[in-house]
């Protein structure tokens, strides 16, 4: 199988769905390498979106264009909006790219692209109490995991974060990668000095795991959580990377919203460690006999092509379970 990880999600998606699902899968360009989604070499994959009546569509939206976003939403609502009701979105997926070369770039496409998606599809977004919101973010955990200098770390913390100051901090940063000042300031160590070692797009991913602390605050009705990266166990996964993602999409969360998971658990995203939720002791995904992804060996399938990844949000609807506003 090849693709990049919004390709994976979309796969595992549909392999773990019990319901027909409507999938948009949006870019900035639909003429991408990446895109639209070749089932040729899967039809395993190809059985289950016809077994399951679920349907993939493509829209090109730009995620650092508030236009862009503006003019898709008024697309879902026309499309959706009249048959079920004005809210009809009930999943959203930030995937954002792997950016290398450009801070600036990469903090449009890892932090502001993903933070204006949600910002403007929270609107339609049903507010049942099972509607999701998953952000796509880097393994490791938070700034205490990433960033060198601790004074600087500790301004990430979430008791006294607010959007206005990570907005803030995410703009610092920029500045300080085009002024070739990120181990001076503390963002990045010198490469002789142990540890991780962060890309240019560690940081806006790291501060996309906090703004989805702070969004679900603000939104208690909605499950808004972030996922890490999956366990190195399952790197050659035919779903590597997407495990967590899709669970976070359609398993069942006992409620649970605010949280950095990695590896299907959720984590302690300021320290890095397992933190079960007061609500439960065990977090289990309930899914189809047919497809037990979670039992899968990497070693059983074979390694994935890597291909280029390219910014990618996916936008589910589920028609069976959709009703007007409440």
């Amino acid at each position: 199988m090849r693709g990049c990880l919004g390709d994976r999600i979309v796969r595992a998606m549909l392999h773990n769905t019990r319901q027909p699902l409507t999938i948009y899968m949006t870019n900035t360009s639909l003429k991408s390498e990446n895109y639209p989604v070749n089932l040729n070499d899967d039809q395993g994959t190809v059985k289950a979106l016809e077994e399951s009546g679920s349907e993939i569509r493509y829209e090109e939206v730009d995620p650092t264009c508030l236009n862009s976003i503006t003019a898709f939403r008024h697309r879902l609502q026309i499309a959706h909006g009249t048959s079920h009701g004005t809210k009809p979105l009930s999943i959203l997926v930030n995937s954002p790219a792997q950016e290398f070369e450009n801070a600036q770039k990469a903090a449009k496409l890892g932090y502001f692209g993903p933070k204006n998606m949600s910002n403007i599809l929270l609107p339609i977004m049903k507010r049942d109490g099972n509607s999701r919101i998953v952000n796509v973010s880097v393994g490791g955990g938070g700034a205490g995991y990433w960033i060198w200098k601790a004074d600087l770390a500790d301004k990430f913390e979430l008791r006294n974060l607010s959007t206005e100051v990570l907005d803030t901090l995410v703009r610092k940063y920029v500045r300080d990668a085009a002024n070739g000042e990120l181990v001076e300031q503390g963002w990045a160590k010198r490469l002789d000095v142990k540890g991780p070692q962060s890309h240019l797009y560690v940081i806006p991913r790291m501060a996309l795991g906090a703004y989805t602390h702070l969004l679900a605050r603000e939104n208690p009705d909605v499950l808004i959580n972030a996922s890490g990266g999956d366990s190195f166990k399952f790197l050659k996964h035919v779903y590597g990377g997407a495990i967590t993602p899709t669970f976070l999409a359609l398993g069942d969360l006992k409620g649970v919203s605010g949280r950095y998971w990695i590896a299907g658990k959720p984590v302690d995203w300021e320290n890095n460690r397992y933190k079960p939720p007061e609500t439960d002791k065990v977090l289990s995904w309930k899914k189809p006999d047919k497809v037990k992804v979670s039992e899968l060996s990497p070693s059983e399938l074979e390694a994935p092509t890597p291909r280029l990844e390219k910014s990618f949000t996916w936008v589910s609807f589920k028609p069976n379970t959709l009703g007007p506003d409440s």
